[in-house]
């Protein structure tokens, strides 16, 4: 058995098994080795049949006999019932959903059992024992000797050890005991030792690690605490460094590129701010200078503003976007460099390029706004930049117009354009620049990794010349270090001296081993002049992007790398690994066609990458930002503008709601606005086991409409209405005619309404600190004192902890470290969505750790960046870098 297997080969799965496990991700053996314990459970006091009380956690030794599976006649449940029987007597056994037990177990076998006994006194039985098949010598000295004839309960044996038995992570169709079952069995077979450490043994040593199939004994079958706690410690250590190694070959890949030349921007943000009617606070002022001092730097701006709401990052933002706009491109006497900005939504979007008119009104600047609903223009019509006065600003909202998508997009990549705010609309093929110097994602967590590249690499005139344009500028950077990675491992397992075929059938191996997609024996057409002359069959194409060819000779010359370059200037393919299993090394020479290139063996151009800044409004702890984005500097936008109000927090029960209606209601009457936040949609259905009983959004605006405020006009705001509705119901939101927004946490980002002054929130409890702090953001901009409702349907220990920090903290960052430590950085950000562990998350709770682990990991790239050494680090860590690109 070998940790790459599939778990079918090895085990007899029924349908519902294989599909729990696929919904669990676990496809091999490593996965199965992967998937750790969520707790452990002490077995109970080892005592005999003849001494059960009901109620009691035993611990029984004896036989199972006369299993046997069947379904329930009215629910049709799966059950699996059986005997268990030992010296003094026997109890009945019922499995619940398991019927792969009867067929498991052979009948008569010896066992451990442990479970809970259940029934009644006369009529005894144990419901979902856990067990395992033991020699029948380990049966504690004693324990059937001096039977007391009376039931004076259960018996703790003198001497006898307590064992944990590992509880799982379930599914729908598998338990926590098949996994016990199964890990159990993978373990005897020795697949564990047969998985590759990827933390290299001087790492683990500095930290004093356990190796790796070490660690993996210690978490599923503990002797100790001391065994699970090392474990747990080593696999968090694991995670966070090869996430960080990740980040760090995403650093040095950005460093290693060329930035854009941003002449002056010292002096251009000078006169703009001159040109605003307040000063920047001093955090605005650091990171302002944080991002000039970037840009003179060798390499692309690569940073993340944190800043709480209301804490001016747009005007950061508008800042540096002025400094780059009035920069020359390198090498031209006239043109503007050019920005683009995205935000995750339309409303959002709209709203930044309201802000950017205003900051950068009667100033010779030409916006557009280019989302999924049209495009916009701002000037609306073209005029010299002579004519612009301050005289005629206030015309300047009359001049944005709508505008056809192509007339627009012509604009931008001939750069009459100067800043583009947009939606995921930006990163369509169809939008091009000319020279775009600066990307800006606001709320950068809610994009993929994937789309947040794809606006950096919005092709410029400058990279047209030296890129072919489907060719992805990363040329399969991720990969290709996956292919490299696997080639490593052939190359240290057999070493130099076999014959080519050896390392073909070597290598195929290895690339299933890595769930690396590829195909060999493909008959590539070659074609010149649009016909056909001839046909290419290369050893391997992998994931139908990357041709990879083997030799087993002294050397690769220049005639081995033309002959490849012709076929793949002759095919559809564009990149292609000639690897060479030398006598004494492996080499490994990238090829790369571009029709844009006379030779392969041209150097690709310079082409400037551009700066990119992501700014949020979430506070993110230290741990978790250097987790997420360790590929980035961070500048932190710590204090607030002067003259924001602080939103009053108070925490209403269910019998003073009236009172907050109250509060409410007299807002309204002073021509003020309010929200009502909800946590659903939809209301649930009733007919549904534990269905969630939160309010729903529509459910509350009829109800406030009709029983609460029937005097004002209600209005509705979910995720599930159009770009459009959201739009128009927004427009009549800020314009006043909407008094009261029932919404669902879609007001999170990107809702300003300087107006409202009140928010409740509805089942306040079922939302992250976190979150409920930027929804309270959204009644800050108001010159009113604003009020935040928390209205919980439960008040539970820890909710009502969690609360009561809002209520008393109006700090972002301090509530983000509370929430980290009640509910943990999955909930932080709203969803699960950054393929951490669970034993990952509890890493983030542990600051050493995480510093440690970026500290080795950045150390190792810097000194060896394609990891050739530690082929199962590159490989683990580029299966990172693709999850990151493919979100």
């Amino acid at each position: 058995m070998q940790s790459g297997d599939p778990i079918a080969k090895h085990f007899r799965l029924a349908p519902a098994q294989a599909a729990a496990l696929r919904k669990l991700g676990l496809v091999t053996i490593r996965d199965l080795l992967y998937h750790f314990p969520a707790r452990y459970e002490a077995q109970g006091s080892e005592t005999s049949t003849r001494e059960l009380v009901t109620g009691a956690k035993v611990t029984l030794y004896g036989t199972l006999s006369k299993l046997k599976a069947k379904k329930l006649w009215k629910s049709r449940r799966a059950v699996t019932e059986g005997w268990f029987e030992d010296a003094t007597g026997r109890v009945k056994c019922m499995w619940f959903n398991q019927p792969y037990i009867a067929s498991y177990v052979s009948d008569g076998s010896f066992v451990r059992l442990s479970g809970t006994v259940g029934g009644s006194e006369k009529n005894q039985c144990i419901a979902n024992p856990e067990f395992e098949v033991v020699p029948r010598g380990s049966v504690p000295t004693g324990l059937f000797e001096k039977i007391p004839t009376h039931k004076s309960g259960p018996r703790q044996v003198v001497g006898a050890e307590n064992f944990v038995i590992p509880v799982y992570p379930e599914s729908r169709g598998i338990t926590s005991l098949w996994f016990y079952h199964a890990i159990r069995r993978v373990c005897e077979n020795g697949a564990h030792k047969t998985t590759k450490d990827p933390v290299p043994e001087n790492v683990r040593k500095k930290y004093h690690l356990p190796d790796l199939s070490t660690a993996l004994v210690y978490i599923h079958t503990p002797e100790k605490n001391e065994h699970a706690e090392a474990a747990r410690k080593r696999f968090a250590f694991e995670e966070i460094f090869i996430m960080q190694t990740a980040r760090a070959q995403e650093r040095a890949l950005n460093d290693s590129q060329m930035p854009f030349q941003i002449s002056d921007g010292n002096s251009h943000v000078e006169r703009f701010l001159e040109s605003i009617s307040f000063p920047p606070t001093s955090a605005q002022s650091r990171a302002i200078a944080d991002i000039l001092k970037d840009f003179s730097g060798g390499h692309p701006m690569a940073r993340l503003l944190e800043g709480d709401v209301g804490s001016g990052k747009t005007l950061v933002a508008a800042s540096i976007a002025y400094a780059v706009v009035h920069s020359r491109p390198k090498g031209r006497s006239s043109g503007t460099l050019q920005v683009a900005y995205m935000a995750p939504t339309e409303i959002l979007a709209s709203q930044h390029f309201q802000s950017f008119i205003e900051y950068f009104k009667g100033l010779p600047i030409n916006l557009a706004l280019i989302t999924g609903s049209g495009c916009w223009k701002f000037p609306s019509k073209t005029r010299n930049y002579a004519e612009r006065t301050r005289n005629d600003a206030e015309k300047w909202r009359e001049q944005v117009t709508s505008i056809s998508r192509a007339q627009l997009l012509k604009w931008v990549e001939n750069g009459e354009i100067a800043m583009v705010v947009g939606t995921h609309a930006l990163i369509q093929k169809s939008v091009k620049f000319q020279n775009l110097a600066l990307a800006i994602v606001d709320e950068q967590h809610r994009f993929g990794v994937g789309q947040r590249k794809a606006l950096i690499r919005r092709t410029n005139a400058e990279q047209t010349r030296n890129n072919a344009e489907d060719i992805d500028p990363l040329l399969y950077r991720d990969l290709t270090y996956r292919i490299r990675s696997a080639l490593f491992a052939v190359k240290k397992e057999l070493g130099g001296g076999h014959k080519e075929s050896v390392y073909q059938k070597s290598v195929a191996q290895e690339f299933e081993r890595a769930r690396l997609p590829f195909s060999q024996e493909v008959r590539i057409p070659i074609t010149y002049r649009n016909k056909s002359v001839g046909t290419y069959i290369p050893d391997f194409v992998v994931d139908d992007k990357v041709i990879v060819e083997l030799k087993a000779i002294p050397f690769v010359g220049q005639t081995e790398k033309k002959q490849l370059w012709n076929y793949l200037k002759g095919s559809a393919y564009r990149l292609a690994l000639l690897v060479n299993f030398g006598p004494r090394e492996l080499t490994i020479e990238r090829v790369v066609y571009d029709s844009a290139r006379s030779s392969a063996f041209v150097p690709r151009g310079s082409a400037s990458v551009p700066h990119f800044l992501s700014m949020t409004a979430t506070p993110i702890p230290r741990t978790l930002a250097l987790t997420l984005y360790g590929d980035l500097d961070i500048s932190v936008l710590d204090e607030l503008p002067p003259g924001r109000a602080k939103v009053t927090t108070r925490i209403i029960k269910k019998e003073n709601r009236g009172e907050a209606y109250e509060s409410v209601r007299r807002e309204l009457a002073m021509g003020r606005q309010a929200f009502v936040v909800c946590p659903r949609i939809e209301e649930p259905d009733p007919e549904k086991m534990n269905a969630l009983q939160a309010k729903s959004a529509k459910a509350e605006a009829k109800r406030l409409q009709k029983d609460v405020f029937p005097e004002f006009k209600v209005g509705l705001l979910h995720g599930a209405m159009s770009a459009k509705e959201k739009d128009g119901v927004m427009r009549e939101f800020a314009s006043g005619k909407i008094h009261c927004l029932v919404a669902t946490s879609v007001v999170e980002v990107g809702i300003n309404v300087p107006n409202a002054t009140v928010m409740m929130i509805e089942g306040a409890e079922r939302f992250g600190l976190a979150q409920l702090h930027q929804l309270r953001g959204r009644i800050m901009r108001s010159s009113h004192p604003p009020h935040c409702f928390l209205l919980p349907e439960t008040f539970g220990q820890v909710s009502s902890k969690r609360l009561k920090a809002l209520e008393k903290n109006d700090d972002g960052f301090k509530l983000a470290e509370t929430d980290l430590e009640t509910r943990g950085a999955g909930d932080l950000l709203g969803r699960r969505q950054w393929g951490i562990s669970d034993i990952g998350m509890e890493a983030l709770k542990n600051p050493r750790l995480i510093q440690a682990a970026r500290e080795e990991a950045f150390a190792l790239v810097h000194e060896n960046p394609r990891l050739e050494e530690y082929p199962e680090l590159a490989a683990r860590a580029a299966r990172v870098f693709t999850a990151m690109h493919s979100e």
